[in-house]
This record gives structure tokens, C-alpha cells and sequence, in this order.
């Protein structure tokens, strides 16, 4: 009986707060300008480097921004473009924009 009755039990669900989802969209926002204005800048010293270091932020903080709406983790894929586009496409449908 006990399992019936946490099947139906409701869910608390977990409201972020709206300051962190700002800064956290924000610094995505921020984050994509430096990916673009990295890929496009012909002649920059240290490019590669740059700019994984900088895909790495942004793929921390598309994490940071999931777990902040409820997004179900994605643990088994590495990171990739692929997970980067499920992440980007999953936080859109819900409203999210950076």
C-alpha cells in the first residue's frame, strides 16, 4: 500500500530563484558573444585554447542552468556539440533565452 500511495504522491517542485536564473542567462549570453567573437577574430593568439576554455564555461553553466529548471540530466553523453544543442533546445522549450 505504501508503494501505491508514493507513486501518487505529489512532487514538491522546486522553484528557482529568479536572481540565479538571470545571472545565470546573463553569463550564458556573455559566454556565447566570447565563443563568437573568438571563432570569427582571424588572427588571435592562444585560439584554440581560448576557445575551449571558454566552451567549457558555457557548457558548466548550461548545466548550472538545467538543474535550475528542472531539466533531466543528460549524464550519459560526454560533452559535446550534440549535448550542447539538447541543453540549449530543452532550456528554450521551457522559456529560457540568452
Amino acid at each position: 500500500m505504501q508503494r501505491v500511495t508514493r507513486r501518487f504522491r505529489r512532487r514538491k517542485v522546486v522553484q528557482a530563484d529568479p536572481f540565479d536564473t538571470l545571472w545565470v542567462q546573463t553569463r550564458l549570453s556573455h559566454l556565447a558573444g566570447e565563443i563568437r567573437r573568438i571563432e570569427t577574430t582571424p588572427r588571435l593568439y592562444a585560439r584554440a585554447h581560448r576557445l575551449m576554455a571558454a566552451e567549457a564555461a558555457y557548457d558548466d553553466l548550461l548545466d548550472e542552468a538545467c538543474r535550475l529548471a528542472g531539466v533531466p540530466s543528460e549524464a550519459e553523453l560526454e560533452r559535446s556539440e550534440e549535448k550542447r544543442w539538447l541543453e540549449e533546445r530543452e532550456l528554450a522549450s521551457r522559456g529560457w533565452s540568452w
